[in-house]
């Protein structure tokens, strides 16, 4: 019976050595176009996730932090929607004196949820002017709170101390509303404004979003 031939590996290695095998690892290559969808995308969660913690500065200032809300994002958080109807409750309860502003930035706020949601569609999440145009709106929304709650604020000093005029109190946290004209003594005045001035900036460190 005749002999079979045996098969040996052939290899252009003259040692018989098998050559080094390729790596197997398969690295996805993102268009430029890509990396600024992710990215929008990103700062579309980032300006949601601002405003959700403005609005609930702004519930926790005006309630003295007694509702001890759980942290933005951790189960049994309030929706952004369930903060918004408890800040107007609360607002109501506290004579907040610009009711009637915050109540338009509230309605406006409610499309919120709606807005980050859009992220999960296919078409909308692939238009990055769109995009463009929710971070611009929730960013909006954003500066509309925190100018609120400044305001409210300086215009509670003021009145602690004197009685400022509310349109003094606006022009100090950087409304463009002009000032009324001065009603008490010169030196009342000139004390209400001083104290303003003092406690903007430590007002403003306490509301506006800390670093992330």
């Amino acid at each position: 019976m005749p002999s079979r031939p045996t098969l040996r590996p052939t290899s252009s290695d003259p040692a018989g050595r098998r050559p080094k095998e390729l790596p197997s690892t398969i690295v996805a290559v993102k268009s430029a176009s890509e990396r600024g969808r992710a990215e929008l995308i990103r700062d579309v969660v980032d300006a949601y996730r601002r405003l959700y913690g403005s609005v609930q500065r702004f519930v926790l200032m005006l309630t003295g932090d007694q509702l001890n809300f759980a942290s933005v994002g951790t189960s049994g958080s309030h929706s952004l929607n369930q903060l918004l109807s408890i800040l107007a409750e609360q607002a109501k309860a506290a004579g907040f004196a610009r009711l009637r502003d915050l109540k338009a930035s509230i309605e406006e706020a409610r499309s919120a949820e709606q807005l980050r949601d859009a992220i999960f569609s296919d078409a909308f999440s692939n238009d990055l002017a769109a995009l463009r145009k929710v971070v611009a709106e929730l960013e909006r929304l954003d500066t509309a709170f925190i100018g609120l709650c400044v305001g409210h604020v300086l215009d509670q000093h003021a009145r602690a101390v004197g009685g400022a005029e509310p349109a003094v109190v606006r022009r100090a946290a950087g409304r463009t509303t002009a000032a009324a004209p001065a009603t008490g003594a010169a030196a009342a005045s000139a004390a209400a404004s001083a104290t303003i001035t003092q406690r903007k900036s430590r007002a403003e460190r306490t509301l506006v979003h800390p670093n992330d």
